[in-house]
């Protein structure tokens, strides 16, 4: 009789915690945003790019003051990127030098800088300069990277085949 009541006990107990239990419910006004790649550079193609653009070639153009650590923090970091996300389009690649994805939603974004004339200002002012600068020397880094594992690893595979083949 005891292990019929323990019985009951614990099935109204897991009824009890299955009815309330954290269950995701989808009528309760959540929405989920679906984003679509809008276009994307890969590293390989923005190491190409970034090795091949002539640092001398990008000009500012007349009526650009010097820039200030604000703006070329804003450069060299993440949120270039996403105001380009926002602001320029695939038809329009103006950073073809930084690997990123833009992706597109339903929601209209707003630029970190406060608009995209803005955004256009400090990106033909500044940070076509001071990006491409940044990408180059990390393009250029990865080659002098690459070369010298390269070589310490055929180094490596030397010494074992001396070792092994002299027996040392």
């Amino acid at each position: 009789m005891l292990g019929i009541v323990f019985g009951y006990t614990v099935a109204f107990l897991v009824l009890n915690l299955a009815q309330s239990s954290p269950i995701v419910e989808y009528d309760k006004g959540y929405r989920y945003e679906e984003y679509i790649v809008e276009h994307e550079i890969s590293a390989t193609q923005a190491r190409n790019a970034a090795l091949s653009i002539d640092l001398n070639s990008v000009a500012s153009p007349v009526g650009c003051q010097k820039c200030t650590k604000d703006e070329i923090k804003y450069c060299l970091g993440i949120d270039l990127i996403s105001d380009h996300c926002c602001c320029d389009r695939k038809y329009h690649e103006v950073l073809p030098f930084i690997p990123h994805t833009c992706y597109l939603g339903t929601q209209i974004c707003k630029p970190v800088v406060g608009d995209c004339a803005e955004y256009s200002r400090l990106r033909t002012c500044c940070c076509d300069k001071y990006a491409l600068q940044k990408w180059k020397k990390k393009s250029a880094g990865v080659r002098s990277h690459v070369n010298k594992e390269i070589i310490t690893l055929a180094l490596m595979v030397q010494i074992v085949y001396i070792l092994v083949y002299y027996h040392l």
